[in-house]
């Protein structure tokens, strides 16, 4: 054994540099992994050198420290708490404001003492920035004290390659020699495999497939995956034109409608098998109009293992590759079935069965939304050892903290789940985390005063925080505001803001079975800023903390507040009231409709010209859709329930854009 791999201690900033670490043997001398590295060598199942146990055959390696290998990176994402839209959208936002997705602990990178560095360049996106890791080296280490080695392939045979760089830096060439040559050897047996294809005897035919490494919005396979069609034996159903480079490119679900695979792959970088299946079943309206869908040939594997990381496993899938493409062929499945590498169905890839009708989700109430013991309270201990970041307890990753981001200066428009700073910069502001302005109002709104854009409130003033949720209540009480204000002749002087609490996992509001989206637009036709408070299920936050936090951000956003006033669009239940007056008795409440008439409601509703659909319902006489009118108010009082359906029995939302903003609001009187 050298005295070189005696010394050798590495930091692996790549999952698939940790990967082709193990396969080597020098797991020992691992002391610093990314928060995304899956290490555990004793459950190590990928391709290895000497073919051999990894505890037994490389015991004789000095071991440089027995502690487990520290975590040495932070991702702004939570791709778990996400939708793939939201993490596309911050994805481009990081790019758009160069900034990273992702950053280096430098005390955890100093304390570990590399003297080796692996790293990329290929793809800031999935990885730190090479030109961070070179800046760190450069302020914390002497020189020659590490050595930084950027990987950067592109095609198969290039990932490959890196089995023997890496071997050959740590000072183990011949197990970076070994670990290639069995690759390629345990690949070719799939290749062998499916040449056993009749179709292939009979005219060449070969599978065309559609790798998805994306659903929302759909991109294909690029860099090496489409090497791994040629050795799986299939071949791309995108035409040659519409892939003019290697990279993984955006396509339109028309492209992939007019290019028919005969198999779909869904293995979205980043996501399990178990994400990437409940991904593409809610993406199954999508994927009907495929012939692919109709024959039930759509499956989903473990797309960060097998395919994103350009390391031992792409042999694994290259087998799933194959797999799929010949499920068809029985003689090609038994072969394949044969190799002791190939994952079995349900253990990194599956069909995918859809549902004959999609569940529809229920929706909780907002008190009930953020429950249990979990990141709020970690978050909190965090900030108050004025640490960086913390790790999520349900995920394990390392989560930026309040005090980082108030290091940082500024809000880098990526929707971090503790930006201190309102979500100013971020673009997409459906993928805010913490309380924020989703409509800040028009700066030219006409009319009354009443109806401002937050820039255009003057220091003290008197705010009202209406608490809307988009549905009929919330909106007649707006109107109601707007008669009190029209008949006060000036004396009521008052500027009107909108918040909405929603669950942020769907976009969805408690009861009302709204999106979020359908909110903004409400707020945007009637030109009053809108607050979001998105409420995170895994949180352990109280509904009322997040409240606060709430109207803190409209003290931040309007100066010097002189009365601050909320507003609630109750009509009759005690308790509601009750709780309200007791919870948040420190503020001045107001509750324009309570006990007045329905008849009066109906009337004024009738009045403003505005649609109202009923978005949510538990009875069988009164559906998703229908419109709510005097007649429903009337049946639905003859069927023994609230005519306003205040008891829960059906919620609403009223489509104000059916009308004009004037109209809408009733600012004539």
């Amino acid at each position: 054994m050298s005295k070189a791999i005696n010394k050798l201690r590495i930091a692996s900033l790549l999952p698939s540099t940790t990967d082709i670490c193990i396969s080597l043997g020098l797991h020992k001398h691992v002391v610093g992994i990314t928060h995304e590295c899956d290490f555990d060598p004793s459950t190590y199942s990928m391709l290895t050198v000497r073919d051999a146990n990894l505890s037994s055959s490389l015991s004789t390696d000095n071991q440089p420290t027995t502690k487990p290998p520290s975590t040495l990176t932070v991702s702004h994402i939570d791709i778990h708490t996400s939708s793939q839209a939201e993490i596309d959208d911050a994805v481009k936002n990081s790019v758009h404001n160069g900034l990273s997705l992702y950053n280096l602990n430098d005390t955890a990178l100093t304390d570990a003492k590399p003297s080796v560095i692996l790293t990329q360049s290929l793809c800031d996106v999935c990885a730190v920035a090479k030109d961070e890791v070179d800046t760190e080296v450069a302020c914390n280490f002497r020189p020659g004290q590490c050595k930084v080695i950027s990987l950067e392939p592109e095609s198969l045979e290039e990932v490959v390659d890196t089995f023997v760089t890496v071997g050959e830096t740590c000072g183990v060439p011949e197990r970076g020699e070994e670990l290639k040559a069995k690759f390629w050897s345990d690949v070719t047996k799939v290749k062998e495999a499916v040449t056993l294809s009749s179709k292939r005897l009979e005219g060449n035919h070969q599978p065309r497939i559609m790798f998805l490494e994306w659903l929302d919005p759909p991109y294909d396979a690029g860099h090496w995956i489409p090497d791994m069609f040629e050795w799986s034996g299939c071949t791309s159903s995108l035409d040659s034109s519409q892939k003019p480079t290697r990279k993984s490119v955006r396509i339109l679900w028309e492209q992939l409608y007019d290019c028919d695979p005969d198999v779909v792959l869904i293995g979205c970088c980043g996501f399990d098998l178990k994400r990437n299946m409940m991904d593409s079943i809610q993406a199954m309206d999508k994927l009907k109009p495929l012939r692919a869908f109709r024959e039930g040939r759509i499956y989903a594997a473990d797309g960060n293992l097998f395919f994103a990381r350009p390391g031992p496993a792409l042999r694994e899938g290259i087998a799933i590759l194959a797999r799929c493409a010949y499920d068809d062929e029985d003689v090609v499945r038994e072969a394949l079935d044969e190799l002791s590498f190939l994952p079995k169905e349900g253990n990194g890839w599956a069909q995918v069965h859809f549902p004959a009708k999609a569940k529809k989700q229920s929706i909780p109430d907002v008190e009930d939304l953020v429950t249990g013991d979990t990141f709020f309270e970690f978050h909190q201990e965090a900030c108050e050892a004025n640490e960086d970041f913390y790790v999520d307890p349900t995920t394990g990753y390392n989560v930026f903290t309040e005090v980082a981001h108030k290091k940082r200066g500024k809000c880098c428009g990526s929707g971090c789940r503790h930006c201190p700073y309102n979500h100013v910069n971020l673009k997409d502001k459906t993928m805010i985390q913490q309380p924020a302005f989703l409509y800040e109002g028009t700066d030219n709104a006409s009319g009354d005063a009443f109806i401002s854009s937050l820039s255009s409130i003057p220091p003290n003033s008197h705010i009202k925080v209406l608490f809307f949720s988009g549905g009929k209540d919330s909106y007649l009480t707006i109107r109601k505001l707007v008669q009190q204000k029209l008949q006060s002749n000036g004396t009521d002087n008052f500027h009107l803001v909108l918040l909405t609490t929603y669950d942020f996992e769907t976009k969805v509001i408690a009861h009302q079975d709204v999106n979020i989206d359908t909110v903004c637009r409400q707020a945007r036709h009637l030109e009053i800023p809108l607050l979001g408070i998105p409420l995170h299920r895994s949180s352990g936050e109280e509904y009322l903390s997040r409240i606060e936090k709430g109207l803190d951000a409209v003290r931040s956003a309007i100066p010097d507040i002189k009365q601050l006033t909320l507003v609630f669009g109750d009509l009759h239940l005690e308790h509601i009231r009750q709780w309200r007056e007791k919870e948040l008795s420190k503020y001045s409440l107001e509750y324009p409709l309570w006990k007045v008439p329905y008849t009066e409601l109906v009337d004024d509703l009738e009045a403003s010209g505005v649609n109202i659909v009923v978005s949510a319902s538990n009875q069988d006489g009164i559906g998703v859709g229908t419109t709510f009118s005097r007649t429903l108010w009337q049946d639905a009082t003859k069927m023994g329930i609230d005519g306003f359906g205040e008891e829960g029995e059906f919620h609403s939302v009223a489509e104000v854009w059916t009308a004009s903003k004037e109209q809408a609001l009733g600012l004539k009187l």
